[in-house]
């Protein structure tokens, strides 16, 4: 039989009279959470059977691992869940008695271990809290402690020093914007990212001034000598770059170093106090011919040799923008008491335009949380005076809209002025960022058990599951917790050994018709498998498809949750996964494969879209930096946020994380 004349027809639904009505889904739900994220289940020694062989269960090297990780998660849970907010410093929080030295010693002494005992976890201190950085100038009570706090500096600072030498995709750290494979010419611009920490490092006396700039003359790495002079006007800014360095500074036989002075000192002669800009009447009328004006500019601008799906998303990114920067207008004027409540009741017609709508959420919430961080009840009060506005909206049931009021209340509940009840009654719902995320498989009921069908099908097919494993693997945005209720579902599949790819515009369709769904649009990740000794892997092909899946793409394989056949999703991860544990020299496209596999894990769960837009639908800014030339190191990115830092840790430790354990 040829896969041409593979029919797909629906499997039958049963007779469901002797069913109670939430019976099937009650049950769909128990399985999946059997099927959670295979990085889930090492952090639950009770289950790791359900997962893993016996020979992996019983090894002492894999279990010691498991150990040591929950112990690190712990120490890091029982510092964090204290803090009233991200961005009061350790030394803060003891000298308040929110926390003990003893719980902080525990947690620098897992963060020494973690970083001493294995160099490819290293990558944590880009994310680690400014915050937990012992100042130099801090004496705690107890010797022990000070100890550990000697020992977990001098323990950042050699991790500090070994990724001076990753060149980052500089994107990755700030919007995730990147062309597509195929149409690069060239390398994406890339950043010695733990470069950009200097300000932070500096300012914690872990660093001098004067041996950052001694780097940066002594380097031949041009990605590392750029990114320090990205640093440079920061510290410029932040007083600890004086007469004295720019004197240094321009005798040096660098000439970078040298034109950096020049630009240092003409920062310092146009440094001026920036004037309030007048912004003129804010009206419902203004803020629709201003979005008009710019949406008709971005309709006609050209973005040169990109595919058509980049050029659709970079107009709505940009129209996107365009709305933000109109309600960042409107929150001025409400600040200022230029935009009376009446004004905003206007925006409530069937008339005004969706844009027009969201920007003023936009701007009442702005204005709310500016007002918040100094006075928090007169952000309540404001938020009083516009609540009507907002729940108005709310109830016009525009899906745009309702992701904007969305976003604004579950913000505001951060900042304690709406409740859990406020949201229930809204049917807003909060998920778990933080992990786990099989957690979040709850709020994604309906989908899932559609998806559940569609592996069925599979399975009922022999000629089909003769071709595809009956097993599929769930992830993105949605298990993530941050994608929306409308945004896409991704979805994973796994080809059998032997399947030719020349088959595989027919499998595509195939399996379109198969995972026909509005929220999965067909769409599907292959991966391809072949079978050597028993054990399976996964095939790499010199074409780039992003449907195409990868040998090291493991966020998906231990970030998915699965579903389907019990037994075929034991094979798969009897076969194929356990070989992403042992300690090899492997290589996948002249890289290390660990350390790839790591990387996809760290790119996937803490920047691609957490970092890019995730964390800010749920989380006013707190902390960051922000000194006039702070976007020379991209300080607009969430990547500086205390509150992302400290969540991306948590994830970090929980989601980046592969045993390793020696060849059988």
């Amino acid at each position: 039989m040829e896969l041409k004349d593979i029919q797909f027809v629906p499997k039958p639904e049963k007779d469901g009279t002797s069913e109670k009505p939430g019976d099937k889904g009650r049950e769909l739900l128990e399985e999946a959470s059997s099927n959670r994220p295979v990085v889930e289940s090492f952090f639950d020694l009770d289950r790791l059977g359900e997962v893993w062989p016996e020979s992996i269960v019983a090894n002492e090297t894999f279990l010691e691992q498991i150990k040591k990780r929950k112990e690190l998660n712990d120490n890091l849970n029982n510092v964090v869940s204290r803090l009233p907010r991200p961005d009061i410093s350790l030394e803060a929080a003891i000298n308040q008695e929110l926390i003990t030295e003893d719980q902080v010693k525990k947690l620098y002494s897992s963060l020494c271990e973690l970083l001493e005992s294995d160099q490819d976890y290293r990558r944590i201190i880009l994310y680690l809290p400014f915050e937990f950085l012992p100042n130099k100038n801090w004496h705690p009570k107890e010797d022990a402690f000070q100890q550990e706090s000697e020992r977990f500096r001098q323990t950042y600072m050699e991790a500090w020093k070994s990724l001076l030498s990753i060149h980052d995709v500089r994107a990755n750290f700030v919007d995730g914007d990147v062309l597509e494979v195929d149409r690069r010419t060239r390398d994406l611009p890339r950043v010695a990212k733990a470069a950009h920490l200097l300000p932070k490092l500096i300012e914690k006396g872990f660093m001098k001034i004067e041996n950052a700039i001694a780097l940066m003359e002594l380097t031949d790495d041009q990605t590392l000598k750029d990114s320090i002079a990205d640093t440079l006007p920061v510290l410029a800014d932040l007083g600890f770059i004086t007469e004295k360095e720019i004197e240094l500074m321009e005798k040096s036989g660098d000439q970078l170093i040298a034109n950096m002075a020049r630009i240092i000192i003409s920062n310092m002669e146009s440094r001026v106090q920036p004037g309030e800009r007048p912004l003129g009447s804010i009206t419902l009328t203004t803020v629709q011919n201003k979005l008009k004006e710019e949406f008709s500019r971005i309709d006609a601008e050209e973005f040169g040799d990109v595919t058509e799906k980049r050029r659709k998303w970079l107009k709505q990114k940009k129209k996107q923008e365009a709305v933000e920067s109109l309600g960042e207008n409107i929150g001025t004027a409400i600040l200022a008491g230029n935009f009376a409540d009446t004004e905003a009741t206007s925006f409530l017609t069937s008339e005004t335009n969706i844009e027009s709508q969201q920007a003023l959420v936009e701007g009442i919430r702005k204005a709310i949380e500016t007002i918040a961080t100094a006075d928090i009840e007169k952000a309540r009060t404001l938020y009083a005076q516009y609540k009507k506005t907002m729940l108005a909206l709310r109830e016009n049931n525009v899906s745009e809209t309702n992701e904007t009021l969305s976003k604004t209340f579950r913000r505001l509940r951060h900042l304690g002025i709406v409740d859990d009840r406020q949201l229930a009654d809204l049917n807003i719902v909060i998920p778990k960022l933080a992990g786990p995320f099989s957690e979040n498989i709850k709020l994604m009921e309906n989908e899932i058990q559609e998806i559940q069908k569609m592996a069925a099908t599979i399975e009922s097919k022999p000629e089909l599951s003769q071709l595809i494993y009956p097993a599929v693997l769930v992830f993105g945005s949605r298990l993530k917790g941050y994608g929306e209720q409308s945004a896409d579902i991704d979805l994973g599949v796994f080809m059998r050994p032997g399947v030719s790819i020349d088959d595989r515009k027919e499998l595509q369709d195939l399996l379109k018709e198969i995972f026909s769904h509005e929220k999965i649009r067909g769409e599907i990740v292959e991966f391809w498998l072949e079978e050597k000794d028993g054990q399976l892997s996964i095939r790499d092909f010199a074409e780039r498809d992003v449907l195409l899946g990868e040998s090291h793409w493991t966020h998906i394989l231990f970030g998915a949750v699965w579903e389907g056949n019990k037994n075929a999703i034991r094979e798969l991860r009897e076969k194929l996964l356990v070989s992403y544990l042992y300690d090899t020299d492997k290589e996948i496209h002249g890289h290390d494969a660990r350390s790839l596999y790591l990387e996809e894990m760290e790119r996937d769960t803490l920047q691609y879209r957490l970092m890019h837009k995730g964390y800010e639908r749920f989380f006013p800014p707190c902390g960051g930096i922000h000194t006039p030339h702070a976007d020379e190191i991209d300080g607009e990115s969430m990547f500086w946020d205390s509150g992302y830092r400290q969540m991306a840790t948590k994830l970090f430790i929980n989601r980046v994380f592969l045993p390793k354990i020696p060849q059988p």
